[in-house]
């Protein structure tokens, strides 16, 4: 029976039960261990009963947005695995991405999967327990926020989720500590069968809506979940849920708008400024660095990183240095991009160029004009933004450009397109302004982990790859729409009879 339980327990941690990350290497639920909160020596059973408690689960949920996924994984899913950027560095895991081929063995989206599920089960354990909680110190307004940012937490995680995966297991409950007497019970949570993607959009969209009416309406630090993130979330939701052509854009356009509307939040005037350090690398070596602009009143959520014995940005090694043949070379096809419009200011912004003679070679570019990612220009204290205003601008764009309002699209467009110093768009149709805001994505988002799944939102993705001007556009005989969802990671199907490989793998 012991065996029995064990086993039981090594499947929960492979579903992210508990969340593990070889590089943020933190005790889940932050220091505070099971024994110090329990009560009534209920076998070490865990019982919440403050609301201190609530606030502690709560910082380290939101402690996950520093994890591998959101450090790393992000960046190389959206730009090496799209037209913008090379695998970079030569390990075969991660040219899989960048060669279209991504194996149900793949060791990323085994830990992605793990990452996203991590954080599920820690705002799961919120959501369960803060009604429940009855303490003077935590007011039900309160206790109505944390549970209002734990489902937002949760329903951008499936969010990910149900676009890399498609149809994924939908954990809701907070799994029960197991002993011999509810094995039977415990089982099925354990090991869920998955849900339809349908399914898994509607929880989706019940999280978001409880969070828009409980949610904190505003904070300076953006490092918290608030109004306007969870209306930009439910309006690329609507953009996405039943495919670009099959979009409520009525609903996207009412919660965009109410991003958009907002007065607090605003474009920077440099776009520069966004990603501006205190100090600049010297010999290609990354400073241990804030940002200049470090909650912005264009950031809709960033990650407050403040140093490595805290939470510490180690993700910006990965995309710029030296010292290593870095993730996500720039690839031809997104400087030409840039070279077309004249976009000089975007350009210089995200792609920075160096000299490594002598250090390594690369077959697409000249060792004394290689190119690196320059979005994150400082390690440690930087901040990472993962959501700002412009998306919504665009995301406005979309909806008013699909419900005929050209002229309105247009305004939008080129609201994003003036603060870089561009002339107005020339698109005028709905089709050519759907491919002008496409492009604006490209160019306004490189490099922010956005491209690929932007791409498959508008079902351009394989037309896109197939016409790429780089060596991408060899591996377009590959892509097929089943390839356009990840596999359910191998070792996933091992632990789970219930789980069903996705089509193509």
């Amino acid at each position: 029976m012991k065996t029995y339980i064990k086993t039981i327990l090594i499947g929960s941690l492979s579903l992210g039960i508990t969340a593990c990350s070889s590089f943020l290497d933190e005790k889940p639920y932050s220091d505070i261990t099971n024994e110090n909160w329990s009560e009534g020596g209920k076998d070490q059973a865990t019982e919440y009963t403050k609301g201190e408690q609530m606030e502690q689960l709560l910082t380290s949920a939101y402690k996950d947005f520093g994890n591998e996924f959101w450090q790393l994984d992000l960046y190389i899913m959206n730009e090496s695995q799209s037209d913008n950027a090379y695998a970079g560095e030569d390990k075969e895991q991660t040219r899989q991405f960048d060669e279209l081929r991504v194996s149900p063995t793949n060791g990323g989206i085994k830990r992605d999967w793990a990452y996203l599920f991590g954080q599920i089960s820690k705002a799961n354990t919120i959501i369960a327990w803060t009604p429940k909680i009855k303490d003077p110190n935590f007011n039900n307004k309160r206790q109505k926020e944390v549970e209002a940012e734990a489902r937002a937490m949760r329903a951008i995680d499936y969010f990910y989720l149900v676009r890399l995966y498609e149809n994924v297991p939908l954990i809701i409950d907070e799994i029960p500590e197991i002993s011999v007497d509810n094995i039977d019970e415990v089982y099925p949570l354990l090991y869920p069968a998955q849900a339809t993607k349908e399914v898994v959009y509607t929880q989706i969209l019940e999280d978001l809506s409880f969070a828009l009416e409980n949610i904190p309406d505003y904070s300076d630090n953006k490092f918290k979940i608030t109004k306007a993130l969870v209306n930009f979330i439910t309006a690329e939701v609507y953009a996405t849920k039943d495919g670009f052509q099959n979009a409520d854009w009525n609903k996207v356009k009412e919660h965009a708008s109410k991003v958009v509307n907002d007065s607090r939040y605003r474009l920077l005037d440099k776009y520069d400024d966004l990603f501006a350090v205190e100090k600049e690398a010297e010999d290609g070596v990354l400073p241990s660095s804030n940002l200049l602009n470090e909650h912005s009143k264009e950031s809709l959520f960033e990650v407050d990183y403040t140093s490595w014995n805290t939470l510490g940005n180690w993700g910006a090694q990965m995309f710029f240095g030296v010292d290593w043949k870095k993730f996500n070379t720039p690839s031809h096809d997104l400087v030409n991009a840039f070279n077309k419009e004249n976009d000089e200011v975007r350009k210089k912004a995200s792609i920075k160029f160096g000299d490594v003679t002598g250090k390594w070679t690369d077959k697409y570019w000249a060792s004394n004009n290689y190119p690196y990612c320059f979005k994150m220009r400082a390690q440690e204290a930087a901040n990472i933004i993962i959501y700002r205003y412009a998306e919504a601008i665009l995301l406005l764009a979309d909806a008013e450009n699909e419900m005929g309002n050209i002229s309105a699209a247009q305004k939008l467009v080129n609201q994003i397109r003036s603060r870089v110093n561009l002339p107005n768009t020339k698109a005028n149709s709905k089709e050519e302004l759907r491919l002008a805001i496409e492009n604006e994505y490209r160019l306004e988002f490189a490099f922010e982990g956005k491209r690929w799944l932007d791409l498959k939102r508008r079902n351009r993705f394989i037309q896109v790859m197939k016409s790429c001007s780089d060596h991408q556009s060899d591996y377009g005989y590959r892509l097929n729409e089943q390839k356009l969802i990840w596999p359910i990671p191998q070792s996933e199907l091992e632990l789970n009879e219930n789980l069903k490989q996705n089509p193509g793998y």
